[in-house]
């Protein structure tokens, strides 16, 4: 065989190989990119979530990575940055750490992955070496056009960071624990979105992809924690993307891995939660204790059906079961702002979470939302009455709903609805607080778990979402709960289940003298009932309120 015909097969070979590189980002990690590792260089053979990375986004552009420290993320995405600019012509990388070391290191991992790829796979020589027009520590320039550039957050302007660069691809790594991280955003996002909107329409891949393990919910880590709860609710650019060092089988089958990690950390629990188990920590001031927001973040319960509705989704955890009596608690937001309507459902004597909704849409379609829930799940309605939720109130009581619409008293009236002042609020918060706190397994919502998380205690005593958060399931929440601690419901069915189960309740209003033996009949059946759903060791919520003793 000729010389000429050896290199024209092998042209051909280089050529097909090339372009099956260009289409399938697996095929090429797993055949060309090299890593440093002890012993020698190894290929990348990525693993499951990895490549499920990749494709998310791959096709959403937009994803937001919670993840285990040490399990091969960055690397996986620094690969990705290396196809990105060898098989693309003009694209930018932009990568923002935590501080110029990490940024440059990440810079440099994907420099590295250039130079060991094959030089038939390299765009041509340039001024610095194959490929390379420009290389510096934090930075270089491809042949073909493409750019990496890497930066920490400008501290003294944090929205001038990556200013003047064409970014169609931006990685934030460790971006719980970059300061000034919303400012660094705001300023980024005008000129990020129109490079990606170029990048776009000519079919180049693009997007955003924000990699961190949990920090605090506020300070440093707010920007982060915020983002990671918005796209938990769908309400984000970003889609979610969870991985625990649990789901890598060659770590889960490493016995010694985890205990390594943890004597690294120096047995620290906070570390090894935040940094292994993916636990967002409290900071000073958080409402909730620390043990009881650990417990919160271990539920790893998902809907048994998400519904997408008015501009916002339920979530379903149980079906209703005949005959069971359910509690139900809505808040009500106006169509335009911050704040969204929202609605949850719980079992009235397990304290189980089985159904939610979160959305912005007009009052009257809320209306039908409050009618589907009360319909699939009879009990009692509890609505918050000021506001907006006034228009519901008014709605239900002309309904064939108004006997399940609790009545607030008030002197020697009913008045449907029920209304936050500063009677009932602090009696909502302690009745959130404490049953929280006791059962809070009972909780099934990823995105009510996170305002939980979120919330905090202001200087004012004020118990509310921090800034940037949101609260809206949370008050739902704290309807229901105050009126089932502190205002068991009168007015129900007495032609139904509902009058054998609870006619303690019903038979409340005889006078006042009964009242304390019939509440105290009330948490005797819901502690029975408890205690057939696990025994949760229930603790008499009645006995400060009433002066009732257990038993």
């Amino acid at each position: 065989m000729s010389n000429l015909q050896e290199i024209k097969e092998k042209t051909e070979k280089h050529i097909l190989e090339y372009m099956t590189c260009k289409k399938d980002f697996s095929y090429f990690c797993s055949h060309y990119i090299l890593l440093e590792l002890p012993g020698g260089d190894k290929y990348l053979k990525p693993y499951g979530p990895q490549i499920g990375l990749t494709d998310l986004i791959t096709k959403d552009h937009y994803a937001l990575v919670l993840k285990s420290r040490q399990i091969g993320i960055s690397t996986i995405i620094q690969a990705y940055s290396c196809w990105l600019c060898i098989f693309n012509k003009n694209v930018v990388v932009g990568i923002i750490s935590k501080d110029g070391k990490e940024a440059t290191d990440f810079a440099r991992a994907i420099r590295g992955m250039i130079d060991k790829l094959p030089n038939w796979m390299k765009p041509p020589k340039g001024e610095s070496g194959k490929g390379f027009n420009k290389r510096t520590e934090q930075s270089f320039i491809l042949t073909n056009g493409s750019k990496v550039y890497a930066s920490p957050v400008n501290p003294i302007e944090p929205d001038k960071t990556l200013r003047g660069k064409a970014i169609t691809f931006l990685v934030i790594d460790e971006a719980a624990f970059i300061r000034n991280l919303d400012s660094a955003w705001t300023g980024m996002v005008a000129a990020l979105s129109t490079n990606q909107m170029h990048a776009r329409k000519q079919n180049i891949p693009h997007g955003t992809v924000v990699l961190s393990t949990p920090n605090k919910t506020v300070g440093v880590g707010q920007w982060f924690f915020n983002r990671y709860k918005n796209s938990i609710a769908g309400n984000d650019i970003f889609k979610p993307y969870i991985i625990h060092w649990k789901q890598i089988k060659q770590l889960a089958e490493d016995s010694e891995w985890y205990n390594i990690q943890c004597r690294l950390y120096g047995g620290d629990q906070r570390k090894i939660q935040q940094e292994l188990e993916l636990k967002f920590l409290p900071a000073g001031g958080s409402f909730l204790e620390e043990k009881t927001i650990e417990i919160l973040q271990d539920s790893n319960f998902e809907p048994i059906e998400k519904i997408k509705i008015f501009n916002g989704e339920i979530w379903k955890f149980a079906n209703p079961i005949p005959n069971r009596y359910y509690i139900i608690g809505v808040d009500t937001a106006p169509e335009h702002g911050e704040d969204k309507s929202a609605l949850t459902i719980f079992d009235y004597e397990t304290l189980e979470q089985v159904w939610e909704y979160q959305g912005k849409c007009p009052v009257m379609d809320f209306i039908k939302i409050v009618r589907l829930a009360i319909h699939q799940y009879p009990g009692l309605l509890v609505v918050e009455s000021n506001s907006y939720g006034n228009q519901i109130v008014e709605h239900l009581n002309r309904s064939e709903y108004s006997i399940s619409l609790y009545k607030e008293k008030r002197g020697e009236q009913l008045i449907p609805g029920l209304s936050t002042n500063s009677k009932t609020r602090p009696l909502m918060i302690d009745a959130l607080y404490s049953y929280i706190t006791e059962f809070p397994e009972c909780i099934k919502s990823k995105r009510l778990i996170l305002e939980l998380i979120g919330l905090v205690e202001k200087s004012s005593g004020r118990v509310e979402a921090d800034s940037g958060c949101h609260d809206d399931l949370v008050l739902s929440v704290a309807l229901s709960f105050y009126v089932r601690k502190y205002d068991p419901p009168l007015m129900l069915d007495k032609s139904s289940y509902q009058q054998s189960i609870f006619k303690d309740i019903i038979d409340m209003n005889s006078d006042n003298s009964s009242k304390i033996l019939t509440n105290a009949a009330i948490m005797k059946k819901v502690k029975e009932g408890l205690n057939k759903q696990g025994g949760f060791n229930y603790v008499n919520t009645m006995e400060d309120y009433f002066g009732i003793s257990k038993g």
